[in-house]
């Protein structure tokens, strides 16, 4: 069996937020298709993620700028302590917690792995299960990252949605990963062209 390298594994690990594509309606393919290479051809760099993180940061800086976040009770541990918390608590429908971290590539961050969840949730209170969730972390979303190009609405087979937007080499993907949890993505599409090259990945 042929062993994955690093590198691969983590471009593999980066692009899970979009493997839904693959089997959505053939437009959606291609109005991503053609936005992606669109966005790419621009030649213009996106690397601003949220709370002063930005893609290309290292992880020296990073964890600095945590750190000063942390001190100022802006942020906090996460989940396991192997997440960063920041409380979401008048911005969604009801007080919910966002827990993320970076995937570094070269000792950059290169993709930021997030979840979302509203504090209440139980599997009795379905007003705060991720159906009612995504809706509203993408309305938070579009708030947060007015400009650009907008949130494409990609839906497969099954009637799963996941929500796409992509501006320069950010790509930032939506979509409800269970009953509690809403995922976003972030990706460095720049990174990606350049593990696909690398790893012979097509």
């Amino acid at each position: 069996m042929r062993r994955i390298s690093i590198r691969q594994f983590t471009y593999l690990f980066a692009i899970l937020g979009i493997v839904t594509v693959c089997s959505c309606t053939s437009s959606g393919i291609e109005q991503y298709d053609k936005l992606e290479k669109k966005e790419l051809a621009k030649g213009t760099r996106v690397d601003s993620l949220f709370l002063g993180i930005s893609f290309g940061m290292t992880s020296k800086t990073f964890f600095g700028h945590c750190w000063e976040l942390n001190k100022k009770g802006i942020i906090s541990d996460g989940s396991n302590n192997t997440m960063v918390l920041y409380k979401i608590d008048s911005a969604l429908k009801f007080p919910a917690t966002m827990n993320f971290y970076p995937d570094f590539i070269d000792n950059k961050v290169a993709h930021m792995r997030v979840n979302f969840q509203y504090n209440a949730w139980a599997p009795w209170n379905k007003a705060q299960w991720a159906d009612s969730l995504l809706p509203d972390v993408l309305q938070l979303y579009k708030k947060w990252y007015p400009g650009g190009n907008d949130f494409i609405g990609l839906t497969d087979k099954e009637k799963r949605t996941i929500y796409v937007k992509v501006d320069g080499n950010r790509r930032i993907t939506l979509g409800k990963f269970d009953d509690m949890v809403v995922k976003a993505d972030y990706s460095d599409l720049l990174v990606e062209e350049k593990l696909k090259k690398q790893d012979g990945i097509k």
